[in-house]
């Protein structure tokens, strides 16, 4: 019998500090020492302490409350974009790859265009016709990122075409959906797991720069990447500002690449096409 391989320590500690931070942003109203939104002028940008472990921004509010109640923006719309995204490229890349011909010509060649299509552009065009907001963003967003899981699917299900598995449920009359979703969908889950734990980390940051911008969140909703966008102004006089913001964007997006580091050993990467 094969014996499964260890849980390498790359994946334990990403886990980890994933498992860590998302539970200090769920639980933001126990753990959060003040209200994100409540001023208090007579403090305005004071550098860290006791009582303000990240110190307080331009309108005297805690700076760790904003962050931990900030990452809720984030995280819910990285992690809901990122979900779309992967469930429209697997099933897009799947069908390219059972169906072939016509089909499969048509969706490469708009992966080429979207490829060739700077997501920040794509994103303000979307603002511009639609106006600001989370739904928005997460169709910007979704519109683009499934390319690199619809490669994926696709090359997986054109070198599983001539398995033993798939042969034999064709030669048993199985339908092409049935072949698609109990033979290949097995073997493109693991892979996709691994291409979407680098993938979201690379979306967290484009969506901190995005709100950087003035594309997110809606002052005075506190959120990463605004946080950063006010911080600039005050950057001489109270650098403190940028720690807290940017100290959770970088732990995030560590996590998440310690756990796809993680996750691609453990799978087998000589076994995963692109990797």
């Amino acid at each position: 019998m094969r014996r499964a391989k260890p849980m390498p320590d790359s994946l334990r500690a990403g886990v980890a500090l994933l498992a860590l931070l998302v539970l200090a942003v769920v639980c933001a109203d126990l753990v959060a020492p003040f209200d994100p939104l409540e001023q208090s002028p007579t403090v305005r940008l004071s550098p860290p302490s006791m009582e303000h472990p990240l110190g307080t921004d331009a309108f005297g509010r805690d700076i760790l409350s904003r962050v931990l109640y900030g990452g809720r923006f984030t995280l819910t719309a990285s992690f809901a974009a990122l979900s779309a995204a992967l469930c429209l490229g697997v099933c897009a890349g799947m069908a390219a790859g059972i169906l072939g011909g016509l089909c499969d010509a048509v969706l490469m060649r708009i992966v080429d265009v979207l490829m060739a299509f700077p997501f920040t552009v794509l994103a303000l065009v979307v603002t511009a016709l639609f106006g600001t907001g989370f739904l928005h963003l997460l169709f910007a967003v979704a519109a683009v990122w499934w390319v690199p899981f619809a490669r994926l699917a696709r090359s997986i299900t054109l070198s599983s075409g001539n398995d033993t598995e798939v042969a034999a449920a064709r030669v048993l009359g199985a339908s092409g959906l049935t072949i698609a979703v109990h033979e290949i969908l097995p073997k493109v889950t693991g892979p996709a797991w691994v291409l979407a734990t680098f993938e979201l980390g690379k979306l967290i940051l484009s969506l901190s720069a995005l709100s950087f911008f003035g594309l997110g969140a809606k002052p005075p909703s506190p959120e990463w990447g605004t946080m950063l966008a006010d911080a600039k102004v005050h950057f001489f006089r109270a650098p403190h500002l940028l720690l807290g913001p940017a100290l959770f964007i970088f732990l995030t997006v560590l996590s998440l690449n310690l756990m796809g580091e993680g996750l691609r050993d453990r799978l087998d990467p000589f076994e995963i096409p692109g990797f």
